[in-house]
């Protein structure tokens, strides 16, 4: 009896029939005896395409982190010049709202969403230290009133009196004008 013998395939003749040499790796770990020359053709075919796949995947990971990047670079620029046009217009609107006669009320804007805009002035009071003259009144220099301790010195030595801080303080009335935004319409203030 003639039994037919398979021929015995090397993993050399292997590696040419599938004409790389990185299939050679993934063909090493199947029996050669076992393995048709196509099914090996395959399998490789599938390792490269699982390959360009992942390499597609990381690529495309990246377009997307460099997209974020950009766009929040872009809008960072843009909330730069809103800020800018915004300061703008705030000063418009305080020279406006300055040469109006009736400055006394709050002026309300209904705003499109339901909400109001109120313009408004407020008056704050404020206690202005004049270290200069004083520093010339001491006949000492600027540099040597910056702290607590250096007039606390001074009153030590019985240079420096209330009397004269007093002196060289000025109360200043500073009046700015306030835009906000309110859910319900302010009432009027009572006269």
């Amino acid at each position: 009896m003639a039994t037919e013998t398979k021929p015995e395939t090397t993993l050399e003749e292997t590696a040419e029939t599938l004409e790389t040499t990185e299939t050679v790796e993934a063909v090493e770990t199947v029996d050669a005896d076992d393995l048709d020359p196509f099914e090996a053709t395959d399998i490789v075919k599938m390792e490269r395409e699982a390959l360009a796949a992942e390499e597609e995947g990381n690529s495309l990971a990246k377009m997307q982190l460099e997209e974020k990047i950009l766009r929040y670079f872009q809008n960072k620029e843009i909330e730069r010049e809103r800020k800018e046009e915004n300061k703008l217009l705030f000063e418009e609107i305080e020279q406006f709202f300055n040469e109006l006669e009736d400055r006394d009320e709050d002026l309300v804007l209904q705003l499109p969403n339901g909400e109001y805009a109120v313009l408004s002035q407020k008056a704050y009071v404020k206690d202005v230290f004049d270290k200069d003259s004083l520093a010339q009144e001491l006949l000492v220099a600027k540099d040597e009133l910056k702290t607590p301790f250096d007039f606390s010195m001074f009153t030590a030595q019985g240079k420096l009196t209330p009397d004269m801080i007093s002196k060289h303080t000025v109360t200043e009335t500073i009046v700015k004008v306030k835009l906000s935004k309110r859910k319900s319409k302010p009432r009027k203030k009572k006269s």
